[in-house]
């Protein structure tokens, strides 16, 4: 049997660099050695589970069981253990560098931790109750690794390997380590919902004898988006136009009796949204969706800030479901009875969704033409009188790219707004930016007093965001947790697509999708835009404005 310690390695040198070919090579290196009866738990950890993506369980160790685990082991209190992984921003690199060699360990490991191993505790989490038992079994991982391995087992519990290395390059991967096809290997764990299931049929040469199975979470295909219309002109022609709804994106799988709903972010959210559920057991046949799970109210899209109190609930309450109805809204059919439809193009495609929809119980994307870039300016000036984001421009002849963005799809969009605000707490990101203050709460002015308004995360280069971090960590006022109170000094200019009034922040108000889009830093805070310019905003919405204001 192979040592855990080997994929580990495999890990840390995908982690060490920034190319993509070298991270597919460290990845491939660690699967290649490994026995038919450990390839599936291997590939499956290397992609950051020891869970195929139909099972749809979770371990569920949450940050107090696993600072007193590794408290116990390293023989550093919590409070230390805590203040490095916050310095740190990750866990696991935390605990791997404060955890004893074996060598300095009054206790050596006597066997080093085996690929089933961790497999098997690793599971045993998900069948865990009792905080007690979850602490027992971290521990005795923890106890039997080295500094390196402890790393990736933390990183594992914590959700995240951030190693750089997303499903596609473990895809590339197991391609490259077994001499399979980059797109069959695609195809047939896209099929099968279990990376492990699809390196070992990549070694055996049988990924053509993989077979769609309904009720596990399937890639969305992703939009590139526009900036400008007219460089899109010529292109029209191969294009038909829906409007981009605001709300959840889902695929909807089912058969018989059985309906799943899951999210963009690949998580079961059927029990939210029963109503939607029940509506489409009852329409005839097999089949999956993908669409749109949208606030509605008079015949028409609601508000995503309504929408968002819906968010979360595992059974939300009949009052709940009576005051913010939803809606279902397709826009694909990517299987239909036993057939899938993913390299069908998008016109066939539509005449099955077509065919569905006449049985009812959802509602349908309409589609539309634009012969040129003033049409499509006209389309979405309607598209946001409905309530909706923009336009989604897709290509009739696209087949559906899971889980991948291109041209074939595209999004246009436009700011709402933008506001002048001041940073006055700064945070930790995580992934690629984990360590480095890159998520910024902001504020306006509210007299002689600053009022946050929202919480921006993209926008800026990694750079400017290494120059401000330093800068934040000097004007650093408070400490809350990972939260730094910062003086009200850095001045951001920040977009946004609407605006609602919200009890969550003091000045009343909430943006969606605010992005950042320059520093200002020939600004003062005291120059900053007001609550009275946000309220001539939100106002100007409430009464039908849909275009750029000011």
């Amino acid at each position: 049997m192979s040592a855990y310690r080997e994929l580990a390695r495999g890990l840390d040198s995908a982690a060490s660099t920034r190319s993509r070919l070298a991270k597919v090579a460290s990845l491939a290196a660690a699967l290649r050695p490994l026995e038919d009866s450990e390839l599936a738990a291997g590939a499956r950890l290397l992609s950051g589970s020891p869970f195929a993506e139909w099972e749809q369980a979770v371990m569920s160790v949450g940050w107090a069981t696993l600072s007193k685990s590794a408290a116990s082991i390293t023989g550093w209190d919590i409070e230390t253990i805590g203040a490095s992984a916050r310095a740190i921003g990750d866990a696991g690199e935390a605990i791997g560098l404060l955890l004893p060699s074996a060598v300095e360990r009054s206790e050596p490991v006597t066997s080093p931790l085996e690929i089933r191993d961790v497999d098997e505790r690793l599971r045993e989490l998900a069948t865990k109750r009792r905080a007690a038992d979850k602490q027992a079994i971290v521990e005795d991982l923890l106890r039997r690794s080295s500094p390196l391995e402890a790393r990736y087992v933390v990183k594992t519990l914590s959700g995240g390997l951030r190693v750089g290395a997303e499903l596609a390059t473990i895809e590339e991967a197991i391609a490259e380590a077994f001499g399979a096809d980059r797109e069959s290997v695609a195809r047939a764990h896209r099929d099968c919902g279990d990376i492990g299931e699809t390196a070992l049929a990549a070694r055996r040469g049988s990924l053509d004898a993989i077979r769609f199975r309904m009720f596990h979470p399937v890639g969305f295909m992703l939009a590139s988006p526009i900036d400008n219309p007219e460089e899109i002109e010529s292109e029209l022609s191969l294009d038909v136009v829906e409007d981009k709804f605001d709300g959840i994106r889902a695929h909807a799988h089912k058969s018989g009796s059985r309906v799943a709903l899951f999210s963009r972010t690949l998580d079961d959210v059927t029990a939210q949204f029963p109503e939607i559920a029940l509506a489409l057991a009852a329409v005839p046949g097999q089949f999956l969706l993908d669409g749109e799970i949208v606030a509605w109210k008079e015949d028409r899209v609601d508000s995503f800030f309504r929408l968002q109190r819906r968010l979360g609930r595992k059974a939300p309450a009949v009052e709940l479901l009576a005051e913010i109805p939803v809606a279902f809204i397709a826009y694909d059919c990517l299987v239909t009875g036993d057939t899938p439809l993913f390299e069908r193009s998008w016109s066939e495609r539509r005449g099955e969704l077509e065919r569905l929809a006449a049985a009812g119980g959802f509602r349908l994307s309409a589609v539309h033409r634009a012969a040129d870039a003033a049409a499509l300016e006209s389309l979405f000036r309607s598209a946001r009188e409905r309530g909706n984001e923009g336009l989604m421009l897709k290509r009739e002849d696209s087949p559906y790219l899971a889980g991948k963005r291109g041209r074939a799809w595209r999004k246009w969009k436009k700011a709402l707004a933008t506001l002048d605000v001041v940073v006055t707490a700064v945070e930790q990101g995580n992934g690629k930016r984990a360590g480095m203050l890159s998520d910024y709460t902001f504020a306006v002015r509210d007299g002689d007093r600053f009022v946050n308004i929202g919480k921006a995360y993209t926008g800026l280069t990694d750079e400017e965001i290494r120059r401000l971090g330093a800068r934040f960590r000097k004007i650093t006022v408070g400490r809350y947790g990972p939260v730094r109170a910062v003086s009200p000094e850095v001045v951001i200019e920040v977009a946004f697509d609407t605006i609602q009034k919200s009890r969550r922040h003091k000045s009343g108000f909430a943006l969606r999708f605010p992005r950042i889009v320059r520093l200002r830093e020939d600004k003062k805070a005291a120059e900053i835009d007001t609550v009275g310019r946000v309220e001539e905003i939100w106002e100007s919405v409430q009464g039908g404005g849909t275009g750029k204001i000011g």
